[in-house]
């Protein structure tokens, strides 16, 4: 089998929030004969996780609290404590948390968080809202 360089496959322009397909077939005996498909893309689902708990203890393990996202437009991310104070606040999925408010380290506990978010194509809102173990 010889390697085909098939020209137009590199215009398929990649996008986060889509799988895009192209199909390739060809035939090598005597005659070289291949064709191309047109591309087809398919929307990835919406994904958002989060882990239930961190230990900013300086280790390199689970040293921050961050939510992994998938096929969003926006990124809202609220961080209380027990008695409801905002203790962190980010507008992008690449921020962490670190387990400090103020440039204090937080005690050990429950954290609440809510994650406020639109899906990609249909700009449907998301909120999704759990806690987080901070352990030190």
């Amino acid at each position: 089998l010889s390697s085909l360089n098939f020209i137009g496959q590199s215009n398929v322009e990649y996008n986060e929030n889509y799988n895009k397909y192209r199909l390739v077939a060809f035939q090598n005996n005597n005659d070289q004969i291949y064709s191309i498909s047109n591309a087809v893309s398919v929307e990835k689902p919406h994904v958002i996780y989060s882990p239930n708990a961190f230990s900013p203890d300086g280790d390199g393990i689970n040293d921050f609290f961050n939510v992994s996202v998938q096929g969003i437009n926006d990124f809202q991310l609220e961080i209380f404590n027990r008695w409801g104070q905002m203790v962190f606040k980010s507008y992008s999925s690449d921020e962490q948390w670190d387990g400090t408010f103020k440039n204090k380290d937080l005690p050990s506990g429950t954290y609440i968080y809510k994650v406020k978010t639109t899906t990609y194509g249909e700009n449907q809102k998301i909120i999704k809202s759990g806690t987080i173990s901070l352990i030190r």
